[in-house]
């Protein structure tokens, strides 16, 4: 356990950033050192297996589980790094990241952090110099960005071109310990490397995909199955996505049979508020309910509040134990807005304690405010922040256990499920929300068909556009930026949602049947969240052992 986490310490700046360590470098990403990641895996994998044959009880079972899956990961990512995607929106979100959490709070202190900021910053152009190089490399392989998501990528990077260079730039206000000529040298350094390296790198990623012959050879499908040896990466990052060996096609059959389901219920609530026609009559009167639009980014940010508030007087009665970790909202960098259809959390570091939801406040008028109660319950509280800033809190558990998130339907299944008890806190009995929340969970479903069809290559774009148009009330930009998200950018991460969900309520059900009278979902949440994020087949074992035989857990 240790060693994975002082490999990644070394490694990935923002688990530095989270710790309040110095970042001295920045990864590149490059196949050598996906190859380095895999081989140090493949290591760990072998070790474990010999602990797991000896036998291991309680929290040590814990961290087998978590150490085989997620070295599992990173053999997998070797594995298929030709495979996967990283000129696209999603896969660009470390270096939007690297702003906030990196150069923006970078301290000066003396002459030493200007020459470790010159080198981090040497380090940013590198990055994005590999990303060129991975694209041109992945031509050569015939895997390229489908030919519908071309523009997208082309916008993003054009922006971060743009972003990047700003947010590098340093201002007077935060150089007051630096001797003037040490001033003068970063200043001057900096300049140099945007002109001389940062900028150039973007250039010429911008020209491999800009390239006549690249988008002449660009795929006008989109999916993973086109490529030669797609399916089999699909597959894989299938099982990374979901923890699990459920395989995509039951996956595609569970969705369509939730989307029913929902659709169901949806139409019991049109109903209960008088409406007898169509959904798409009704979705169509949904937007031009001004209500359901926000007019500025300070309204978004003023509705999840109120949102918040309401739940704030139901948490102890669902929650023993709170994150310390205060939660709050802020904007997305606009240079992502446009290729990201929401937004994202931010966890909380040393530098900056609050874990933040970064709302997406541009295209208001495409943008329905329905399903924000059920969104800001997913991305904040109890969503992401209790799971995230609770693990990282929890010094019972070892630092890699801590600070790495790396199970995605344990992430977002738990997101899922914490939006969900909404239904069990009272907080959707106004049948907005409530109709709001059910198009959010019947969008997770229908994720579970499109994801699976397009990648699989059972499905074109435009059936399953035709699909979320169906069971979403998305807007057509929205939808379409999605789509691309799950079929060019980032396949296989949507599924976590939805499957999720449902491990997560099958879980409970479980425990409240042994559990009986006495279940007390208050002690059911403290055993999930103590562990922090496992895989599945870890996480079973867990609550099984934490909550005993008769499912009331130790106090039973």
């Amino acid at each position: 356990m240790g060693r994975y986490w002082d490999f990644l310490l070394a490694r990935e700046p923002l688990l530095r950033v989270r710790r309040g360590l110095p970042v001295e470098s920045l990864p590149g990403g490059s196949a050598e050192e996906a190859e380095e990641r895999a081989r140090f895996a493949l290591d760990v994998l072998e070790r474990v297996s010999a602990l797991e044959a000896g036998g291991l009880s309680g929290p040590d079972a814990d961290s087998a589980g978590f150490l085989a899956a997620l070295a599992e990961q990173d053999v997998q990512a070797g594995r298929f790094h030709w495979l996967t995607p990283t000129a696209t929106p999603y896969q660009l979100f470390n270096l939007s990241l690297y702003g906030d959490a990196v150069f923006r709070p970078f301290v000066f202190g003396d002459h030493s952090d200007v020459d470790r900021y010159l080198a981090v910053l040497h380090d940013l152009a590198a990055s994005v110099g590999t990303i060129g190089d991975k694209v041109a490399g992945q031509a050569a392989r015939g895997f390229r960005i489908p030919a519908p998501a071309l523009p997208g990528a082309h916008a993003t990077i054009t922006a971060l071109r743009a972003s990047t260079a700003r947010f590098v730039e340093v201002d007077d206000g935060r150089l007051a310990g630096l001797e003037r000529a040490s001033r003068s040298r970063l200043r001057d350094g900096v300049t140099r490397s945007v002109a001389a390296e940062l900028e150039p790198a973007f250039d010429r990623l911008l020209a491999v995909i800009g390239d006549p012959a690249y988008l002449e050879r660009a795929p006008g499908r989109v999916g993973w199955a086109q490529y030669e040896g797609g399916e089999e990466a699909y597959r894989s990052f299938v099982r990374t996505g979901t923890t699990s060996d459920t395989p995509p096609e039951r996956l595609h059959e569970l969705g369509l049979e939730h989307c029913r389901e929902l659709a169901e219920r949806m139409r019991a609530v049109r109903s209960a508020l008088g409406f007898s026609g169509t959904e798409s009559e009704f979705h169509q009167r949904l937007a031009g309910q001004s209500r359901l639009h926000a007019r500025t980014p300070e309204d978004v940010e003023a509705c999840y509040r109120s949102h918040l508030d309401r739940l704030s007087l139901q948490l102890p009665r669902w929650f023993a134990t709170l994150p310390s970790a205060p939660y709050g909202l802020a904007r997305l960098d606009p240079a992502l807005e446009a290729g990201m259809t929401y937004g994202y959390y931010e966890q909380p570091t040393a530098g900056q304690p609050v874990g933040r939801y970064r709302y997406n406040g541009s295209d208001l008028s495409n943008r329905s405010l329905l399903g924000a109660a059920s969104l800001i319950y997913h991305e904040l509280a109890p969503g992401h922040h209790f799971h995230l800033a609770r693990q990282a809190e929890n010094e019972t558990l070892p630092d890699l256990r801590r600070e790495v998130a790396a199970f995605n339907a344990f992430n977002e299944g738990w997101a899922e499920y914490a939006a969900g008890l909404g239904w069990e806190m009272g907080l959707y009995d106004d049948p907005w929300e409530a109709y709001g929340r059910l198009t959010q969970e019947r969008f997770t479903a229908a994720r579970l068909v499109v994801d699976t069809g397009l990648n699989l290559g059972t499905m074109a774009l435009d059936q399953a556009r035709a699909l979320m148009r169906e069971h979403s009330t998305q807007s057509d930009v929205q939808t379409a930026t999605d789509l691309l998200r799950y079929s060019s950018d980032l396949p296989g991460q949507a599924l976590a949602y939805r499957a999720g969900y449902v491990e997560f309520r099958a879980l409970r059900a479980d425990a409240e049947a042994r559990a009986g009278a006495g279940f007390d979902v208050r002690v059911f949440h403290d055993v999930v969240l103590d562990g922090g994020a496992l895989p599945w087949p870890a996480l079973r074992r867990r609550v099984a052992r934490e909550l005993g035989t008769d499912g009331r857990g130790p106090n039973g």
